[in-house]
């Protein structure tokens, strides 16, 4: 398995977010606007660790993984703040690295 695989999601105008390349392996639910359910494929949510990160300028991001969010082991839950501070859509990048769950 690749050391590192990495997606992007696009959020529209309405706040829903779709995975920014065609035939994803990943997929993405919209809970709410500025809150997100990121669905990988079990074999990879297995191997490796995760990192998210907000596309452009200031604003935050958190993401959990599976079970410590309640959630089934392959999600992860993405909440998004915007540079105001405060909670809302913004376009975010999911990055999984099999170097961040060999680190701990």
């Amino acid at each position: 398995m690749s050391p590192e695989l990495c997606w992007t999601f696009l959020v529209d105008a309405d706040g829903r977010a779709r995975a920014a390349a065609a035939g994803s392996a990943v997929g993405v639910e919209t809970v709410l606007p500025g809150e997100y359910l990121v669905t990988l494929p079990m074999a990879v949510a297995r191997e490796m660790g995760v990192v998210a990160a907000i596309d452009g300028d200031a604003g935050f991001l958190s993401a959990t993984p599976g079970d410590d969010a309640g959630n089934k082991p392959q999600r992860i839950r993405v909440l998004t703040v915007r540079p105001d501070q405060t909670f809302g859509p913004r376009d975010f990048t999911v990055r999984l690295s099999a170097r961040l769950r060999n680190a701990c």
